[in-house]
């Protein structure tokens, strides 16, 4: 796994003020948003505050906790009723192999026009064409399109009819004709013969749980997804703790239940693996797939999900409706992925590993795996109703090297796009593009051979089919437009339990092993089937129907629900649906009592017109509001986060018809004049002037309403110099001329969605979803050719051309404030923080020394942004002292800003209320709140009120929140560790350990079982790398560090080993953790493993590291500061090594390694050094031995580099050029004389009894005076060069006089001068020489004159 993670992003949600018994934001985003899907969860399976979620069709999940109670309305009950249906049971037992797949011709399409384009405030009419156009259609329509020619023959065609099709409106009348499919499953189509969830934990507390009833519900939580698809399946896994989202485009997300924390996304379409053998490769074709159903399973003991997709009707190879072909020729596209989802080191850990991806024939509904006798079997249907078998194994994951990851496929094309050789054959790809190119994963999963075991139906589609699993046996609910069958699987063995004639089905569900729910569009009918044997008798439940003559349907009770968007059976006696009304969305809950259906409205919701439909963010300090009534406000970001209301600062002259939406920014080329770009939902376009807000121009050209605005870079060259291009929500762009602002064209949409758009002189390519591309002439307004995605990307291979993707982003401000992509109300409030990149800007701009007007506003303007975004995250109310020392010493204001985490957003109006959601949202907005008061921090009167407040919310959140207090996941922090800038690393770091303070000896002993058995030198080479590795490290490290005699021995030996073990692995991402934990507990771990070796390891990491590769996670600073730690702590070992490095290196790196650490501890740490000068300094000059050479000459500069550190700061050194000479005072007051031109120790000088404070050569050399503050005596040596030198050698050379007396001996007393510590000694002890013979030495103020 890899390490990185997105930046810390938070949204900042902005409610509007609100009047009495008006809804809030959120309850009015979800009014607005229309049901496709609808869990409700059981009250015995209820571990979170959770009970019920909604997914839309704009993408968004929106989640209900339990509130207090409503209205009830009774209904009468129907007595239980026997349906005289009798069918015989026909079975196969005979399979036999498919035959090859039907063909199927391809359907005409038609297209849409729009006769009428309505001008605003310009004059110019315009006409848009049609927004689908195939790619069969003729260039010459195109291009008559283009110039203006409509064709109002075509119509569009209608949307594709799906299971997941919104329903009707509540206000139509009814119809006559048979329903179509309402609702799509709410659980998956699966049976579950495994339970891969862990044992229930026990309900966790929350806030949000207290004091409510378990009838009524409240809106508790709003996901805003990165992906505006529509949700097409919801599917609730462990234990319902997490909620697997599928959207139509492929996006498979999953979520905790608790706190809405998205723990994994992936989408299905993006590097798919390799089909299993004998299947066609997907990338092969030019379809486009709808996703529709997730299910779970289990293959032999690994857990798996399935997505399974139908495919889109404006395919190419999607076939006509021939009733005599059993309708389309269907096609079903599945992703098959491993599903783990892990708990038991904290918070879940989900891993979506993909295994297979693959085609075939038959419907997406028709799909699953049953555990069959020898092993799970794959069964599917066919077109033409055949229910078709095949044996399924997965293998087992062989290690491999690691995979290239690819961007998506709107970013897997080069942003270099070649010049078009528009008349020229284009040359094939080489074979290093080839080589270049992503290899898919070879696929894990094996097909058997197929067999098919019956026949399951006839006539018409099929709609829908659940199974689950009894006794061994597959049995299975399966429905058509006009029929209804049951039947059954085990074996090879394939029986029709029941088939007969009913319609206007919308889902079917087991409830038990024999009862079933039928859901209609008004009502859900419970029925039970029992098998009757030739006697009369019923079957048990679960009794082999071999011998059974007919089934027996019974009509046990009825339930009317009306219209609804959605409706759900919990069980037996729960019903729950929803909708939206004119007053706001409502849900209701059938529950049966006493025979009789008690209906009461458990949630009701609200619209409210005031609210923005858009928002964006121009610069840091102001807000663009698009709103509902068709005008533009800007506003202050202070004003909009107050707590008072505040009037708006600026607001467009002239409205435009419709809601404001889409909000972008675009620069006149020519005045560079900034231009504010939306549309409304009429399908009109409209400019605004950034500055005053004046309507400058308006248009009314789409028929859906306006989605992305592009402006390419100003080119001279190009034809669309100064334009930019409109997107509308059907791919459609209109290009308009910004000075003067000039409607020039429309360019058609296609039935599938743009991704990318290129420019290269006058032509324009186009890039959809389903891999073919259009080129366009933009000068002469000419349709060129379309082509298949290979080509195009044959022609951006070639260069020159300007790329662009349609989420790329180039008219939104690029700043630290982002608005949501989402179509969601609540994200037209909402933005989304980058606060780490806000922080870095803040704190650089506060770092700044004021040198004038302009940098002192810049900097106190800093300081207010760290104080606003601050006020958004505080939770006011918990401590009044904490509260005045925000007002009033910090100035912080109030706000009314709600924050989230990452892209969720939670109602609750009580200052205990965030911190009672879950561990994640604890530790994520903790750790905003003290990265932004450390920031504040840098401001020295600030920094004691910051320090206070941090230590509440760090140390002190649990006494003052109450015992639904959610501490902070130690998981989440220890994460925020490894992915972080510098600033986040550090607050995450004081909050995980102020949490493990907090935890008792019982509770951290147990944090450290958890996790002791995933350290990295337990696990496989190729596990040692994984995250989970890395964060068992971290996690048993910091622990041991501060309390170690908690742990075992064993436990310690194996964190040590870890260390070393990433330590040493110069290829590790974690190596600047092993640094880490040695700068907290080398004094722990050098008990477990060679010492010595370790801090050879830092050495060179702390001297080795490039500034290229410095970042958050570059291990050479982190090694730096464990050296100089080390060296403090564990001083005797730390010289030890130092020493004996210097001597006997294991190389010529390595002593040159030792060396620069000297030179950086006597830059930083001279006192550690200084007891142990001498054996360091003649370690150096050791070094220097000139009898080998090529070791010399390479350390020769940075042991002069350390000779210079150590003379310049410490006196009692000094080295003599000329001579080249060296003396080293002691602290024995022996005094050693090294020559460094033959790097030997020539003699050492015994006159002191105590420690040598400073030693001077006389400018000559001939002289050395020496100081002992001590003894209060200075002595004089000659040191010169003498003839008895030459026959004594190793002696010092002669005094003047018998013994071994100095020169001269000079006292001196300057009282309490002469008192002072070690390190005042290296500053204010000094000899200077005024001549040869003339010495004045300086101690503190004194100054003392001597001859020698």
């Amino acid at each position: 796994m890899n390490p990185g993670a997105p930046s810390l992003h938070i949204p900042l949600h902005f409610p509007q003020q609100r009047k009495d018994g008006s809804p809030t934001s959120l309850d009015n985003s979800c009014s607005n948003s229309v049901t496709s899907n609808f869990v409700v969860l059981s009250e015995e399976t209820i571990t979170h505050p959770v009970r019920a979620v909604i997914g839309c069709e704009d993408g968004s999940i929106y989640a209900f906790r339990r509130s207090s109670r409503g209205a009830k309305i009774q209904q009468p009950g129907p007595e239980p009723t026997t349906l005289s249906i009798p069918s015989p049971i026909t079975t196969s037992k005979h399979p036999s192999r498919s035959g090859s797949p039907l063909p199927s011709p391809k359907p005409p399409f038609n297209v849409a026009s729009r006769s009428r384009i309505v001008s605003g405030v310009t004059t110019t009419q315009v006409e848009a064409p049609k927004n689908y156009v195939d790619f069969d259609d003729e260039p010459d329509k195109l291009k008559d399109m283009l110039q203006g020619k409509s064709n109002h023959k075509n119509t569009r065609s209608p949307p594709p009819s799906t299971e997941n099709s919104p329903p009707p409106s509540v206000f139509q009348a009814k119809r006559l004709d048979p329903p179509r499919s309402l609702l799509s499953a709410t659980n998956s189509p699966s049976q579950t013969p495994k339970s891969v969830s862990n044992p229930p934990s026990p309900p966790s507390q929350s806030a949000f749980g207290a004091d409510t009833d378990t009838q009524n519900l409240a809106l508790y939580y709003h996901i805003i997804p990165s992906d505006s698809s529509p949700v097409s399946d919801l599917l609730l896994l462990q234990s319902n703790s997490l909620i697997t989202v599928l959207q139509q485009s492929g996006h498979l997300s999953v979520y905790s239940m608790e706190d809405g924390m998205c723990l994994n996304s992936i989408n299905v379409e993006v590097n798919p693996p390799q089909p299993p053998q004998g299947f066609q490769d997907q990338e092969a074709s030019h379809d486009v797939w709808i996703w529709s159903h997730i299910q779970h399973f289990f293959i032999g003991e690994m857990p798996m999900l399935l997505a399974t997709a139908k495919i889109n009707p404006n395919s190419a190879s999607y076939g006509p409706v021939d009733p005599s072909d059993n309708g389309v020729l269907e096609k079903s596209r599945l992703a098959l992925f491993r599903f783990r989802a892990d708990n038991d080191r904290g918070p879940y850990d989900v891993e979506l590993e993909p295994l297979s991806q693959w085609q075939l024939d038959g419907p997406a509904a028709g799909i699953g795996v049953h555990p069959d006798a020898d092993g799970e079997v794959f069964f599917y249907l066919r077109p033409d109703g055949t229910f078709c078998v095949r044996s399924i194994q997965c293998l087992p994951r062989l290690p491999t090297t690691q995979r290239v990851e690819s961007p998506p496929l709107e970013e897997s094309i080069s942003t270099n796009l070649a010049a078009l050789p528009l008349f020229k054959a284009i040359k094939s790809k080489s074979a290093e593009d080839l080589a270049s190119e992503p290899i898919p994963d070879a696929s894990r999963i094996v097909l058997g051979e197929e067999f098919i075991t019956g026949q399951l139906f006839g006539e018409g589609p099929l709609l829908g089919l659940r199974s689950h699993l009894m006794n061994g046996r597959l049995r299975g609910l399966a429905w058509t437009e006009q029929a209804f069958m049951i039947f059954e699987y085990a074996n090879h063995e394939f029986s029709i339990l029941h088939s007969g004639e009913l319609g206007g089905v919308v889902r079917a569900q087991w409830l038990d092993e024999n009862i079933y729910a039928i859901t209609f569009v008004e009502q859900i009918q419970f029925c039970k089937i029992d098998f009757i044997e030739s006697n009369n008798i019923t079957t048990p439940v679960g009794h082999p129907v071999d011998d059974v003559l007919r089934a027996q349907l019974t009509l046990l009770r009825t339930v009317s629900t009306d219209i609804n968007e959605a409706v759900t059976v919990v069980n037996f006696q729960e019903v729950f649906a929803t909708r939206a009304t004119n007053e706001g969305r409502i849900v209701e809950s059938h529950v049966l009592h006493d025979a009789s259906w008690i209906r009461q409205l458990i949630y009701k919701g609200g619209r409210d017109i005031s609210q923005p439909t858009s928002i964006l963010a121009p610069h840091a300090n102001s807000v663009l509001l698009g709103r509902a009534d068709g005008t533009l406000q800007e506003t202050s970001l202070a004003d909009i986060c107050s707590s008072t209301p505040k009037v708006s600062a600026k607001t467009s002259n002239v409205p435009i018809d419709g809601t404001v939406g889409a909000l972008h920014i675009v620069q006149n080329s020519r005045t560079r004049e900034k231009l504010v770009v939306g549309g409304g939902d009429d399908g009109s376009v409209a400019f605004w002037a950034a500055e005053s807000l004046a309507l400058k121009a308006r248009w009314t050209i789409f028929t859906t309403p306006l989605s992305r605005v592009i402006q390419f870079p100003d080119n001279k060259l190009s034809p669309l110099r100064g334009c930019v291009l409109c997107l509308s929500q059907d791919g459609t762009i209109a290009v308009i001329v910004v000075d003067g602002f000039h409607f020039l064209y429309i360019i058609p949409g296609s039935a599938f969605s743009l991704l990318r758009i290129s420019l290269k002189e006058d032509s324009l390519l186009l890039i959809y979803s389903d891999r073919r591309a259009r080129l366009w002439d933009v000068k002469t307004k000419e349709f060129r050719r379309s082509m298949a995605l290979e080509k195009a990307q044959e022609l951006i291979a070639q260069g020159g051309w300007v790329d662009m993707t349609t989420n790329s982003g180039s008219c939104t401000p690029d700043i630290y404030l982002k608005g949501l992509s989402s179509t969601t109300l609540a994200s037209a409030s909402t933005v989304t923080l980058d606060l780490e990149r806000f922080i870095s800007e803040t704190t650089t701009t506060a770092r700044l020394i004021s040198t004038n007007r302009d940098q002192t506003k810049a900097i106190y303007s800093a300081l207010d942004q760290i104080r606003l975004i601050l006020s958004t995250l505080l939770t006011p109310g918990l401590n009044r002292d904490t509260d005045i020392l925000c007002e009033q010493r910090l100035g912080i204001p109030l706000s009314r800003t709600c924050a989230g985490l990452a892209s969720c957003l939670y109602t609750g109006n009580r200052s205990r209320d965030p911190w009672c959601i879950s561990q994640d949202a604890s530790a994520a907005r903790a750790l905003a709140i003290v990265v932004l008061l450390r920031a504040i921090s840098l401001f020295a009167e600030l920094a004691e009120p910051a320090a206070a407040v941090v230590a509440l919310y760090a140390t002190s959140l649990s006494g003052v929140v109450g015992p639904f207090y959610r501490p902070p996941s130690l998981t989440y922090l220890a994460r925020r560790w490894f992915d972080s800038s510098n600033e986040v690393r550090h607050a995450a770091r004081m909050l995980f350990d102020a949490t493990i303070a907090r935890l008792s000896d019982e509770e951290t002993i147990e944090v450290a079982e958890h996790w002791q058995h995933h350290l990295p030198c337990l696990q496989s080479t190729a596990d040692r790398e994984s995250l989970p590795a890395a964060l068992s490290l971290f996690m048993c490290g910091h622990i041991a560090a501060e309390n170690y005699s908690l742990l075992s021995s064993n436990t310690l030996t194996d964190i040590a080993k870890s260390i070393a073990l990433y330590l040493h692995d110069e290829q590790s991402l974690y190596r600047v953790l092993a640094v880490d934990l040695c700068s907290q507990g080398f004094h722990i771990w050098q008990h477990y493993i060679d010492a010595m070796d370790i801090l050879r390891a830092l050495f060179t990491l702390a001297t080795n590291s490039r500034k290229e590769s410095i970042s958050a996670q570059n291990a050479g600073p982190q090694a730096r500061l464990a050296v100089l730690q080390i060296a403090s702590n564990n001083t005797a070992l730390f010289m030890t090594t130092l020493a004996l490095d210097i001597l006997n290196p294991s190389g010529l790196e390595h002593r040159k390694s030792v060396l620069q650490i000297v030179a950086f501890l006597i830059r930083k740490r001279p006192l550690v050094l200084q007891p142990n000068l001498p054996r360091l300094m003649e370690a150096v000059v050791k070094s220097l031995d000139p009898n080998s050479t090529s070791q010399r000459d390479a350390v020769l500069d940075t042991a002069t580099e350390i000779l210079g550190h150590v003379v310049k700061t410490f006196p009692s050194i000094d080295f003599h050029m000329a001579s080249q000479r060296l003396a080293v005072g002691t602290n024995e007051g022996a005094i050693v004389i090294y020559d460094l031109k033959t790097a030997i120790r020539l003699y050492v000088l015994e006159g002191h009894k105590k420690k040598i404070t400073a030693c001077s050569f006389s400018p000559d050399g001939r002289r050395l005076v020496t100081l002992s503050l001590e003894e209060s005596v200075v002595l004089v040596w000659k040191v010169g060069s003498s003839f008895s030198s030459f026959f004594n050698p190793g002696a010092p050379p002669r005094q003047g006089h018998g013994g071994s007396d100095p020169f001269k001996t000079l006292s001196f007393n300057v009282g309490d001068e002469a008192n002072m510590s070690n390190t005042e000694a290296l500053t204010l002890v000094r000899f200077e020489w005024a001549a040869d013979r003339s010495v004045r030495l300086k101690i503190r103020d004194s100054i003392l004159t001597f001859s020698t």
